[in-house]
């Protein structure tokens, strides 16, 4: 028997169309699913091309919201071949009836807990159309992901994804992490970690965790143990929970942290309050930031435009603190009511949601009235940051505060510029109907 996971086009990485990492689920998928196929076959649309023709005895589809038409087309396109199909992911999960409209069965949340199950159901041809657990897998006993099953060829520069955490507790108003992992924060083996990138060696690691320094204690035993393989890394984090422990920050530069990406989110401390990040403390932001650039760590600064206080002005604030604190780079998003989360549940019953087109949902586009704001001046501002932060001027501006790692801060500064300025006001095509002409733009990393 064969299974076809597949990752449906129509992400989209700050106004281009793809992925910077691989999708580490589904190679964990693939490895819980090893004893029941002797065929098991990985497509990520964003990194090669799906024969619509190809066989399959089941296909399994992961879907961020972005990703839902794309995944709805597949679905339907297989099933009318008499193929079963099973889908996962945030959408699926917050989504569900909407998605058993295109799918035999759909898992809320964490797969692992009920593939057994689904498997058995499949073997009896007894599919649910549910599948949900409310227990949390115990990280020590997932099994090493077949990324070795991954299309490679340059795509992402050659970085593994791997993860050593799941949960937060924090539960930012606009995220989805705590819904779909829960708010404790659960950590895999620090053998297990490293056993993984022995056996997937590369010279960049990127770990997908939510929180890395979520566990001080945790922390420190798994940067001790990455110090012998001599590896770069990036990952994500609380800036306030990383800058508590300024040994920490050293340890994490010795074990080969070259880029942390940090959600600072906004620079006003009532806007972050009313987020439900009121940890997030803007007096401490400019320390911290030198905190982190002491121990020789760029600083990803994440800001999201759109929040209900937000006007014109902030633009041109956020800009003015981010060239003053000298951020290596910034990742910035428009305010999107993702399903789940409070503030889409918030905007619904308010009425204040006008684009029910889910490949709109990327965090480029503003699909809901904001207060203050219009969808086409927040877009404006929103494409004209990106790229007055991203212009030739600023980055070598902020070069020398950067400069540990100059390879990584050229690199990534021109995958942004190219971004911005090739792609700024670019129409970008739909990928529900057909994906020909979708595979012509590049994919690029975070690390």
């Amino acid at each position: 028997m064969k299974l076809l996971l597949i990752a449906p086009a129509g992400l989209e990485v700050q106004g281009v169309k793809g992925k910077h990492v691989h999708h580490l689920n589904l190679a964990l998928i693939a490895a819980l699913a090893e004893p029941y196929f002797d065929e098991i076959k990985v497509i990520e649309e964003e990194f090669e091309r799906l024969d619509l023709n190809e066989t399959a005895d089941l296909v399994g589809i992961t879907m961020m919201t972005c990703q839902a038409p794309r995944g709805y087309f597949l679905a339907d396109h297989f099933r009318k071949r008499g193929i079963r199909t099973v889908c996962g992911g945030s959408h699926a999960s917050f989504m569900t009836s909407e998605c058993q409209e295109h799918f035999d069965s759909v898992v809320i949340n964490e797969v692992e807990m009920v593939w057994a199950e689904i498997m058995r159901d499949f073997q009896s041809d007894t599919l649910k159309p549910v599948y949900h657990t409310n227990q949390l897998i115990d990280l020590k006993d997932l099994p090493m992901p077949r990324k070795d099953l991954f299309f490679n060829a340059g795509t992402t520069l050659n970085a593994q994804v791997l993860q050593t955490g799941r949960g937060c507790p924090l539960g930012c108003n606009f995220c989805t992490v705590t819904l779909m992992y829960g708010k404790k924060f659960r950590t895999r083996p620090v053998e297990h970690v490293v056993e993984e990138i022995k056996r997937f060696p590369s010279r960049l690691f990127f770990f997908v965790d939510d929180n890395i320094f979520l566990s001080r204690e945790y922390a420190y035993e798994l940067c001790e143990a990455l110090i012998p393989l001599k590896i770069k890394w990036g990952s994500q984090g609380s800036m306030e929970l990383i800058c508590r422990d300024e040994e920490l920050l050293k340890l994490a530069s010795k074990s080969g942290c070259i880029s942390l990406f940090v959600g600072i989110e906004s620079i006003d401390q009532e806007t972050l309050n009313a987020a439900h990040k009121s940890f997030n403390k803007v007096k401490n932001y400019e320390e911290n930031i030198k905190k982190m650039r002491r121990a020789g760590i760029n600083v990803v600064g994440a800001f999201i435009f759109g929040f209900d206080q937000d006007t014109p002005k902030t633009f041109d604030k956020v800009y003015a603190f981010a060239m003053k604190n000298r951020l290596a780079m910034v990742n910035t998003g428009v305010m999107t009511p993702f399903p789940g989360t409070e503030v889409y549940k918030r905007v619904k019953s308010e009425g204040k949601i006008f684009d029910n087109n889910w490949e709109h949902y990327t965090g480029a586009n503003l699909v809901w009235n904001h207060p203050t704001m219009s969808k086409g001046e927040i877009e404006e501002f929103y494409t004209k940051f990106r790229q007055k932060f991203y212009s030739w001027p600023s980055i070598f501006k902020r070069f020398w505060a950067n400069r540990a790692h100059p390879l990584y801060y050229f690199g990534m500064n021109f995958t942004h510029w190219w971004r911005a300025y090739r792609n700024g006001k670019r129409a970008l095509p739909s990928v529900a109907p057909s994906l020909p002409g979708l595979l012509e733009l590049p994919a690029c990393d975070k690390l």
